[in-house]
């Protein structure tokens, strides 16, 4: 399958529209397969809440300015993925400091810091 961008944008801005006023949350621990996996024993390091999207541009929609949050849990741990959730709707994406859909400052989150999200992008690919 293939598709052309307008059709990629289209896509896109649903994607980010169902789940652009939801939250933001940032795990430690093993990565579930995929957003339909139950979590179990991840620890929700940081919730951040959305304020949207912009429009999709070639099929990549980028979140509005996410404010920063409190790191909660307990120590210093290393966070592996976040989940964007909205009213039943989840998109499971991976975290990282660069090259991922969703960039924050450090990898390691310790407790009653802060947790600085950059940027959050949904794509979708035109295969």
């Amino acid at each position: 399958m293939s598709m052309n961008t307008a059709l990629q944008n289209i896509q896109a801005d649903s994607m980010s529209s169902s789940i652009g006023a939801g939250t933001l949350t940032i795990y430690s621990g093993t990565v579930p397969a995929d957003s339909n996996t139950a979590l179990s024993g991840q620890v929700a390091k940081a919730i951040h809440s959305l304020a949207g999207f912009g429009a999709a541009v070639s099929g990549v929609a980028t979140a509005n300015a996410i404010a920063d949050a409190v790191i909660g849990g307990t120590g210093t741990e290393s966070v592996s993925f976040a989940r964007l959730v909205q009213a039943g709707n989840t998109i499971q994406l991976p975290v990282g400091t660069s090259g991922a859909p969703v960039i924050v400052s450090s990898l390691s989150y310790t407790q009653g810091g802060n947790s600085i999200v950059n940027a959050v992008t949904i794509t979708q690919p035109a295969t």
